[in-house]
């Protein structure tokens, strides 16, 4: 049975192209691209420009901007980091203000409350329906609730050294195993070319094994430097 083909993610097509921005410290207009990124990153150039799009306006890691007429790109390595820690910023004072807000309304709801029941109450010196403000403190909740989950969720996404760490031993050692396999394969066809006297480039194309396995960078060596 010929051996499966790798089956590329779109988030490691896009991890590959982010690599490859980071790596190169240089700016890119579209031609650059679409003739560099199937070189370095094996991903069709024909892909090239959607995914480069995708990561501009959904993941937003790429910069673009207008030079001339044609449009630069670049991705450097500091400034997802500085994204990140600008948007938790963001977020904090959201975080803050909300509970801000939701303390001072529960105290004013608690001193109306200390007196008598009435429909009407007196907030800030502004008489209102008990209903409304009842509303709004559920929507202040609410919106307390969905600040700090996108404060939790972006927090999850700054990675420690021992999660980097933890990660590249991780991808190293399942490169590890696929340069075993790929060696295997080598080998195999190498006995079979001999022993039965096969063309090695038909029987390559019949079994769909390429030309060249995918070579991939050391990158406890890229951790290190």
């Amino acid at each position: 049975m010929p051996p499966k083909r790798t089956t590329v993610s779109l988030a490691e097509k896009k991890a590959n192209i982010l690599r490859f921005f980071q790596e190169s410290h240089s700016v890119y207009n579209m031609k650059e691209l679409e003739k560099l990124i199937p070189k370095k990153c094996g991903i069709s150039s024909m892909l090239v420009k959607d995914l480069v799009q995708q990561m501009i306006d959904e993941d937003g890691v790429i910069c673009v901007e207008k030079c001339g007429n044609i449009n630069v790109y670049w991705c450097f390595k500091n400034q997802i980091t500085m994204k990140l820690s600008g948007e938790i910023e963001i977020i904090k004072q959201r975080l803050k203000d909300c509970n801000a807000e939701v303390l001072r309304v529960q105290e004013e709801l608690a001193s109306q409350r200390s007196g008598a029941r009435c429909e009407t109450l007196n907030l800030d010196g502004q008489k209102g329906q008990r209903a409304l403000y009842l509303d709004r403190i559920d929507q202040l909740d609410a919106q307390l609730k969905k600040a700090r989950n996108s404060y939790e969720a972006i927090a999850e996404t700054r990675w420690s050294e021992a999660k980097i760490s933890a990660r590249v031993k991780e991808v190293t050692k399942q490169s590890r195993k696929l340069e075993v396999i790929t060696d295997n394969i080598e080998i195999i066809t190498s006995y079979l070319c001999r022993t039965f006297t096969i063309d090695r480039n038909c029987l390559r194309k019949e079994l769909n094994i390429p030309e060249e396995f995918a070579e991939f960078a050391d990158l406890t060596s890229m951790l290190q430097s």
